[in-house]
């Protein structure tokens, strides 16, 4: 613009041209990897530390002009009961990979809202350099903390557990098409995660474990004329209970959609003189297939066998609301879905209707088969872990997956 005529100087610019001095970067590889942050919470010793996962490896750049660059997914939960206040940040930081936490520089920083336990993936698209964008169906908005406070105010340590009852429940019925490998898969599981449960509690004293199997009701089953639990083990020390599971067998699968599940809170009920007073309590679940609903089964849409009812009338959420409400019981749950839980579109009634009833059973931690028993044995034995007294909670999101993804840092 000149000033003694006011007249404006007009150039026409490339369709590409940079609107802003952050775009003249956008392109531009990335000088360091671009990591997301997180607690780690060892389930025998009770040390919280930090970890990272690379996200974009340094040289990263968006495909091209105006578009996205690559994408990450990370699986992550949120850090156990007692021990969070129920939001969770996920931290995307960049550094060198031989820089401790204090040095890892902050690009965006989100305060995620999730319940104890509970797994979420976030989605990570890399906009330029320095530009990360997050992709989560969850409500999520902007951490106002530092990071270095997030970072420095973790509690480092939680005590040793308070004693642990644990009751596994196994759905020990499944198709024969298969010569029973889904259902031993499933025991050879549990015994995994008990053995996991009993390394993460430490001392023989500390953890006792109890055993349900459950199989379906026969199809003309009337009112009690079959118990669809066939095993029971009282709580007994975990090596116990590893050796017995190794002796059930498979029971032929009776139902697609259902089995007897709903008979397990049942269970817990009737144990409930069991409990130790000052113990932190826990029903394991290892199944597929949901329960027998009381009443009302959903629709079948597309195919021909419909969903039965309890012979027994068992109303089931009633009873686990109570063992979880008077009994301060714990739910995980550890599933194998069927096929047809996925079908939203052929069989949305069906897999809307499991998948409400395994929230229920999973409500404390809910995970699929074939996850790290160390993982699963953390939801299970984390919250007998207290923080102390002067402790804050675990801000920051919990590693999950494979423990080989996770990188800790180097001191500093």
């Amino acid at each position: 613009m000149r000033r003694d005529t006011g007249a404006l100087l007009g150039l026409r610019l490339s369709a590409h041209w940079p609107g802003s001095p952050d775009d003249l970067t956008a392109s531009a590889p990335l000088r360091s990897t671009v990591w997301l942050a997180a607690a780690h919470v060892d389930g025998a010793s009770g040390t919280v530390g930090l970890v990272r996962r690379p996200l974009f490896p340094a040289g990263s750049r968006p495909d091209g002009r105006g578009s996205a660059g690559p994408v990450a997914g990370v699986p992550v939960t949120a850090p156990p009961r007692g021990a969070t206040t129920g939001e969770s940040v996920a931290a995307v930081v960049c550094g060198g990979p031989g820089e401790p936490p204090s040095r890892w520089r902050p690009l965006r920083l989100d305060r995620i809202a999730l319940p104890p336990g509970r797994r979420a993936t976030l989605s990570y698209t890399l906009r330029g350099r320095g530009r990360v964008d997050l992709h989560h169906d969850g409500p999520h908005e902007p951490e106002p903390s530092s990071w270095t406070a997030l970072a420095s105010q973790a509690p480092r340590q939680l005590s040793r557990p308070r004693p642990v009852d644990l009751v596994v429940a196994v759905e020990v019925a499944g198709p024969q098409a298969d010569g029973g490998t889904a259902v031993e898969e499933r025991l050879q599981e549990a015994a995994a995660v008990v053995t996991a449960v009993r390394d993460a509690v430490g001392g023989e004293d500390t953890l006792r474990v109890g055993l349900i199997g459950y199989r379906d009701h026969a199809p003309l089953d009337r009112p009690h004329d079959r118990d669809p639990v066939v095993h029971r083990v009282e709580l007994s020390a975990a090596p116990d209970a590893e050796r017995a599971l190794a002796g059930w067998r498979p029971h032929p699968l009776r139902h697609d959609f259902a089995t007897g599940l709903e008979h397990v809170p049942r269970e817990l009920a009737d144990r409930r003189h069991l409990w130790r007073g000052d113990s932190h309590r826990v029903l394991l679940v290892f199944g597929s297939r949901p329960p027998h609903p009381r009443a009302r089964p959903p629709r079948v849409l597309r195919r021909g066998a419909a969903v039965r009812i309890c012979p027994d009338r068992l109303e089931w959420r009633d009873e686990l609301d109570a063992a979880r409400h008077y009994e301060r019981v714990a739910c995980v749950a550890v599933v194998d879905e069927p096929h047809w839980m996925d079908d939203l579109q052929g069989e949305p009634h069906l897999a809307q209707w499991a998948d409400h009833a395994w929230e229920a059973f999973g409500a404390e931690g809910r995970f699929t088969a074939g996850h790290d028993p160390r993982l699963i044995a953390s939801a299970v034995a984390a919250p007998a872990l207290c923080r102390p007294a002067d402790g804050a909670p675990i801000r920051l999101v919990v590693a999950d997956g494979a423990a080989g993804d996770w990188q800790h840092p180097a001191a500093g």
